[in-house]
């Protein structure tokens, strides 16, 4: 799903928002080895990133049919985290049977093969700048965010998971004066036609118009509120984005290189709104709160149009750092600060039960979250 802010995070919310071959299953319940779990119990699966500066590594979890998750094994990324927040989204990307990692230790994304034999790692690659925070893909069209460098940059990827840098494709986002970017975000929008990229640091959303693969220049929004963050797309294709600076979401149709205001700002009556998904049906949002340690939930009309469905829908224990949904969006998975995964049932009216916290191997910081 595939703008940004002049505000910098305020400190709340900068605190906050400041592991080879193992047994997993298949990336989507028609992939490849599908039926090797029936009657385990175990559908799929949630992978997180660990971040470490001595060695980013996967952390799997099986996903069990009722939602709750079972540690597994870590596979190393094959690169280097950074040991601190990555204060993004999208860190960790599943793309039918294949996760794509930044690595923002040394520059580098990694994508690793979900196999009948496990998760495999197929491929290292330069990020094409520095500090990759975010990654999204489209047809085999890849393009990173490297938020050190204040750029987007693209590679390809075959179907055996191999990268490629793609010559020449090197974007700079948009500036305003001095203020550091301070990027969160890209993401390819569902018809392919654009890039966006959400920016906390000059509130402010850039769009990038895509043809044959390649980005055009950059062509900055304001953003409705400040510090825009996360953002995924409904089923039409608008953006819905939260902002943690008022604590708000916002949404936008995009075409190309235009962006439209549907609905401003509607605020959750929390604190640092930051990591947003969608449900597929298109009908509910959910933004996770870093500084109060809750998740929100946002009723999405026919037109895109946003209404706050439950200021509190469930709390998080210790914060919240990453968001993803089940494929069957029966379950949501929230990344706590202190690296445990937070497991909540979705029901049909949007509601939110709590599950269960588990814990896995060691992670630092905000680092991706992806779900199979």
């Amino acid at each position: 799903m595939p703008i940004h802010s002049v505000r910098v995070l305020a400190p709340a919310v900068a605190a906050v928002a400041a592991a080879s071959v193992l047994s997993v299953g298949p990336a989507n319940a028609a992939g490849p080895a599908a039926g090797r779990f029936a009657g385990s119990g175990v559908v799929g699966h949630v992978y997180e990133t660990t971040n470490s500066p001595t060695g980013n590594a996967v952390q799997v979890f099986d996903r069990l049919r009722d939602g709750r998750l079972r540690a597994g094994a870590t596979v190393p990324t094959g690169g280097r985290g950074l040991g601190a927040s990555l204060a993004s989204q999208y860190g960790l990307v599943r793309d039918g049977d294949l996760l794509f990692a930044v690595n923002a230790g040394d520059d580098t994304v990694s994508t690793l093969a979900i196999t009948e034999r496990g998760l495999v790692r197929r491929s290292v690659a330069s990020s094409g700048g520095d500090r990759p925070v975010s990654v999204t893909v489209r047809h085999g069209v890849v393009y990173v965010l490297n938020q050190g460098s204040e750029t987007i940059s693209g590679l390809r990827v075959g179907h055996d998971g191999r990268l490629r840098p793609l010559p020449h494709s090197s974007r700079s986002l948009s500036k305003s004066g001095a203020t550091p970017t301070d990027a969160a975000q890209v993401s390819f929008t569902p018809d392919g036609q654009s890039l966006v990229v959400t920016h906390k640091g000059d509130q402010t959303i850039d769009t990038f118009a895509v043809r044959n693969g390649y980005a055009g220049s950059a062509t900055a929004h304001h953003s409705s509120g400040a510090t825009p963050y996360g953002f995924a797309f409904d089923r039409r294709g608008d953006a819905i984005v939260s902002e943690a600076g008022p604590s708000a979401v916002s949404s936008y149709s995009v075409h190309v290189n235009r962006l439209r205001t549907i609905s401003a700002s509607v605020a959750d009556k929390q604190a640092a709104a930051c990591w947003l998904v969608v449900t597929a049906d298109g009908h509910y949002a959910y933004t996770v709160n870093a500084a109060s340690s809750s998740i929100s939930s946002y009723r999405i009309s026919a037109g895109g149009r946003l209404h706050l469905l439950a200021s509190v829908a469930a709390p998080t224990s210790g914060g919240g750092t990453d968001a993803a949904l089940s494929p069957d969006n029966k379950s949501l998975y929230v990344r706590l600060a202190n690296g445990a995964v937070a497991s909540f049932d979705v029901h049909d009216d949007g509601s939110l039960t709590p599950q269960q916290d588990i814990t896995g191997a060691a992670t630092t910081g905000t680092a991706g979250l992806a779900s199979n």
